[in-house]
């Protein structure tokens, strides 16, 4: 395919090349004649000639020799007089004057126009030869017919010249008619079952039973009542009122839905386009893999989707690209682009905006800006299994049909592209969708699709036509609900009824799939992970699943481990947060030196406190590493290695090699239980020479990069363990000492806080939050830079991840103990920003932040007795109502001693009787 866009490119620049004489015209043509016939018949069986002066190709197809001469018609509407004398001395020097011998003459007339004024050449020729025209020279050249068939063909028909639609296209008899849904038994009463609010769906026409290799492939509109139906045996008219049917296009080899404009209808046949237009067949692009879509772009010009992306994670061999296919042979204009995916279809949205749908997902690409899908986190679930047949509603919003999972149906689902949402418009018991396409304006739209048949071999098209499918008969999307993994985590019970599963997962591995599912009572968004298969039943893989759960839990106070939120008690599926990336798909941003060192402090961070206790994870990699609320955690400790005394009975877990190949250590190739806190920090170099070089790992192969962190990767990956940092601390030392990066926490926290106080960054907040979260021990990063961080400036900041912001707060109550006495505006610092976060908590409806707050207040209070601070507690106090109230009370409880300064408000009558009672307990205290 490659050969031929490559080869329609340089067509395409020779006619616009208007410096070339007439002589190098009729070469550089005969020049790529002579390409295409070798291409078809082999080298020996063509060659270059010279016809006194002009340009010729000689070449053998079906035992006979056949010469090819070239006249080119320089300027629009001229030059047929000239054609005319260079056919004269063409014939003459070659001798074939009247036909003689056995050669046969072919004159190759090109003009500007299709397929050019050929009656007088016709006339001059007819007794010695034939002549084709452009037409067929473009139809040649996109693929659609060899260039030596078609000169046999017009041989064999004893004319001097036919055109391409004589010669391709062919009389058919009539189609057979279609009959009213409503008046043939075979269509099944009920099916459809579902139609979503206002939306209605209902079988129209159904089609004769055919072959199933005759099935249509496509659907456009075409005009009152009419549709133009695509068959492998052409174009069908199809009246929609009384269900009768001709051919529109004779031609074979159509597919896919047809793109009906104006004055002219337009068709993917084979590997080509071809345009039909009041009887005239030009073909105007080609190249195209099979599989391939015609599209409408902008202003409703033609683009074609072709090829695939999915290369199975290896890059190499992508063929997947959108092409503008333009209005003439030679003009089309690929873009290659880059997604990960097997592409099934697409549909133009704006300008140059585009939606790929694929299995799994959709992704969206501008081609103004970029080729590039974008990172997985910016894809969009595909709500069906095969998105084949997609339709634009709107540049937001497309309709797209498919089987359905089951295999027992099919569905038609409206997806929000900006919203990232979709939801069902029609569910129907049919087999296979054949097409999809909509009236003008989106009153209406039409399903072609199958009858269900135990017989494979036939296939019987059912039209179906669905009413109030525009945008204004379907509510808006429901809003986006945060995420309240406390809620999931408050409500785990280990009832896999609680969570509604997409039918699809978007992670599969050999063990496991991951899905996308909701948390019925919070409508929390989680992801599902559940054993696939018999090993749902397997000894081996539940106690597998079960120490990934068991892991997960141990560190789950490690904001850099990924918690477990829900487990079945069998131990064949767990849930957890939904990530929105793993490093895999965010490979080029962490080159960035600050990002790159965030994700291994991050990593580093979760296999300190694994390794303390003696665990080993042993199969840290890219897609193991999940982006969860900005902050990077590890995942997937099925194949972690327990201290001695807790691992199970030795078994193919322990005895063969274990791991993933080129990330794993060589220690664990042979024994998979030999392995030491070294063991993953192999893997973790790996990482990183992986992430700088791009390069895939190979076994025993260091990736080592160009640059600072060029010896880090060399020490940390050592073939000999013990020639390798032996912990984490060492590790993070070679770090500091090889990179020279090093930098105090302290000190980035101070840069921090001056970009937030002067909103030169609207991320310094977010980032100051997470240094300390990653820093709760520093009592001098707390208290003199946090503390100093103003809460109305921080506010989302704090709302945007306030189990972090709760992780923070509790910190800092901790630092309430640190010093034996606080150096002078410390404890004020920590009591005025504790109240302003309890404050804002409780006009959010964040209890657990409120809650935490409220004892960060008593302990600072409590330890260093701040009047004026207190007097601001207790005016905020006596505002509280309702729920908030009740939290500041259970927290007051918590800490008695402290509580007991609040002891007025027990007397105060305005306030909460919550808080009274807690004040008054504590006075007792």
């Amino acid at each position: 395919m490659d050969e031929v866009q490559e080869l329609l490119a340089e067509y395409g620049q020779w006619q616009a090349d208007d410096a070339l004489t007439a002589r190098e015209r009729a070469e550089r043509l005969a020049g790529m004649v002579e390409v295409l016939l070798r291409r078809y018949l082999g080298d020996e069986a063509v060659e270059l000639t010279d016809l006194d002066g002009h340009p010729g190709v000689r070449y053998d197809f079906d035992g006979r020799d056949h010469l090819i001469s070239f006249a080119v018609e320089t300027d629009v509407g001229s030059g047929r007089r000239d054609v005319s004398r260079a056919v004269i001395r063409t014939t003459r020097s070659a001798g074939l004057t009247g036909r003689q011998g056995d050669t046969r003459w072919v004159l190759l007339y090109w003009s500007h126009t299709d397929p050019g004024p050929v009656d007088d050449i016709v006339d001059q020729v007819q007794a010695f030869g034939v002549v084709l025209d452009r037409t067929h020279l473009d139809a040649a050249l996109t693929g659609l017919r060899p260039l030596a068939e078609l000169v046999r063909d017009v041989y064999r028909r004893r004319k001097p010249h036919l055109t391409l639609a004589e010669l391709l296209t062919a009389s058919k008899p009539a189609a057979d008619h279609w009959s009213r849904a409503a008046d043939t038994p075979q269509v099944p009463a009920g099916v459809v079952t579902y139609s979503r609010g206002k939306t209605a769906a209902e079988p129209l026409l159904v089609a004769p039973k055919s072959t199933h290799e005759g099935r249509p492939t496509g659907m456009a509109w075409m005009g009152q009542n009419t549709l133009l139906v695509t068959c492998p045996e052409g174009l069908l008219h199809l009246d929609t009122a009384r269900g009768r049917t001709h051919w529109h296009l004779p031609l074979t080899g159509c597919h896919g839905a047809p793109l009906v404009r104006d004055d002219d209808i337009l068709v993917l046949c084979g590997t080509a386009l071809v345009r039909w237009r009041q009887g005239q067949l030009t073909a105007i692009a080609g190249g195209f893999e099979g599989g391939s879509v015609l599209l409408a772009g902008p202003d409703g010009e033609p683009w074609v989707q072709s090829g695939s992306g999915n290369t199975l994670g290896t890059g190499e061999g992508a063929t997947l690209a959108l092409t503008r296919a333009g209005e003439r042979t030679g003009d089309q204009f690929g873009f290659p682009v880059t997604f990960e995916a097997s592409v099934c279809s697409a549909v133009w949205l704006e300008r140059r905006r585009f939606l790929l749908a694929a299995r799994g997902s959709c992704a969206v690409i501008d081609l103004a800006r970029t080729t590039d899908a974008g990172p997985r986190e910016d894809w969009i679930e595909t709500p069906v299994p095969y998105p084949g047949h997609v339709l634009r509603e709107s540049a937001g919003s497309v309709f797209v049909a498919s089987p359905d999972s089951s295999g027992t149906g099919i569905a038609v689902h409206r997806m929000e592209v900006a919203g990232r949402t979709s939801e069902p418009v029609v569910e129907a018991r049919l087999g296979a969708v054949l097409g999809l396409t909509q009236e003008p304006g989106g009153s209406s739209a039409y399903l072609l699709a199958s009858l269900r048949d135990n017989d494979v071999a036939h296939v019987q098209p059912l039209l179906m036509k669905i009413t109030g499918s525009g945008a204004a008969a379907l509510p808006p999307p429901a809003p986006v609900v945060p995420a309240d993994y406390d809620a999931v985590r408050q409500a785990a019970r280990g009832q896999r009824g609680d969570y509604t599963l997409d039918r699809l997962p978007f992670a599969e591995g050999g063990q496991a799939a991951v899905f996308r599912a909701e948390h019925t009572a919070s409508k929390t968004p989680v992801a599902f992970k559940r054993l696939v298969g018999s090993r749902s039943k397997s000894t081996h893989y539940t106690r597998r699943m079960r120490i990934e759960v068991t892991s997960a839990r141990k560190w789950g106070a490690n904001p850099h481990v990924m918690p477990v939120l829900d487990c079945s008690p069998a131990h064949d599926w767990f849930v957890m947060p939904l990530a929105e990336a793993t490093v895999e798909d965010n490979r080029t941003k962490l080159q960035d030196p600050r990002q790159l060192r965030i994700l291994v402090d991050a990593v580093a961070c979760a296999l300190a406190d694994a390794h303390q206790d003696g665990w080993i994870h042993r199969d840290i990699k890219p897609s193991n590493i999940l982006l969860l609320n900005g902050r990077w955690t590890v995942a997937d400790w099925g194949i972690v290695r327990r201290p001695s005394g807790q691992t199970s009975t030795a078994g193919r877990l322990t005895r063969a090699g274990i791991g993933t190949e080129g990330f794993t250590a060589p220690e664990l190739l042979q024994v998979g239980h030999d392995a030491t806190p070294a063991s993953d920090i192999y893997s973790l170099g790996q990482l990183i020479g992986w992430i700088l070089t791009g390069t895939p790992p190979q076994t025993n192969r260091p990736l080592l990069p160009p640059g600072p962190w060029y010896g880090v990767v060399r020490q940390a990956t050592q073939f000999d363990p013990a020639l390798r940092p032996q912990d984490i601390a060492a590790f993070l030392d070679l770090i500091e000492r090889e990179t020279g990066t090093s930098e105090l926490p302290v000190l980035r926290a101070q840069r921090l806080l001056e970009a937030a106080v002067t909103l030169t960054d609207t991320t310094a907040a977010g980032q100051l939050l997470a240094l300390a979260a990653d820093h709760s021990t520093s009592y001098e990063l707390y208290l003199d830079v946090l503390a100093k961080l103003q809460v109305s400036t921080a506010r989302a900041a704090l709302l945007a991840n306030p189990a972090q912001t709760t992780d923070v707060v509790q910190a800092l109550a901790e630092h309430a103990d640190a010093v034996d006495w606080p150096e002078r505006g410390e404890a004020d610092r920590a009591l005025q920003w504790l109240l302003e976060v309890a404050q804002l908590a409780a006009l959010e409806s964040q209890w657990p932040l409120l809650d935490a707050a409220v004892q960060g207040l008593c302990r600072w209070d409590g330890n260093w007795d701040r009047w004026d601070a207190r007097d601001a507690i207790k005016d905020w106090l006596r505002t509280l109502t309702g729920d908030a109230a009740h939290t500041v009370a259970a927290a007051l409880r918590v800490h008695p001693q402290e509580a007991r300064y609040l002891y007025e408000l027990a007397d105060e009558r305005q306030v909460h009787q919550a808080i009274r009672s807690a004040v008054h307990s504590a006075r007792d205290f």
